[in-house]
């Protein structure tokens, strides 16, 4: 190949395995997971957009070599357009996963608060219980 090197085996059998997995099932994720995916998509984005030639970019897939070469020059022409994007996604990505990590915190408070509203509730069962009488009005006094 006259142009580029040759491709790492590795990150082609990468590429082939992430295309082929079926999307992650965001409903059934915790929040700690939505978290953790959020950052590894921030950083994702982050090192696209130091790189020239995005690791597994499959629109510069191509069977035929001059294809293949051309399609890389057209992509390194209007990279300098399209990498203002990765970084406008690595952004986002970053604001996302602080979010995430927000409502996680904000999961937690609710949790406490909802155990120490049902602390107090017991307690106030508990003191309505022992002076139920005390209550009601004597007959005499309506």
């Amino acid at each position: 190949m006259a142009g580029s090197p040759p491709e790492d085996p590795r990150s082609a059998l990468e590429r082939e395995l992430y295309w082929a997995k079926e999307a992650t099932p965001t409903s059934r994720m915790s929040t700690s997971e939505t978290r953790d995916a959020l950052h590894d998509f921030a950083v994702l984005m982050r090192d696209d957009e130091k790189r020239m030639i995005p690791g597994g970019e499959p629109n510069l897939a191509a069977r035929k070599q001059w294809k293949r070469q051309a399609k890389h020059r057209l992509f390194r022409l209007f990279r300098p357009i399209s990498r203002r994007y990765d970084r406008l996604l690595g952004d986002l990505g970053e604001l996302s996963a602080s979010l995430a990590d927000r409502v996680a915190v904000l999961e937690a408070e609710v949790s406490r608060l909802r155990e120490e509203l049902e602390r107090r509730e017991e307690l106030d069962r508990g003191v309505e219980l022992e002076r139920p009488e005390e209550l009601d009005p004597p007959e005499g006094s309506a």
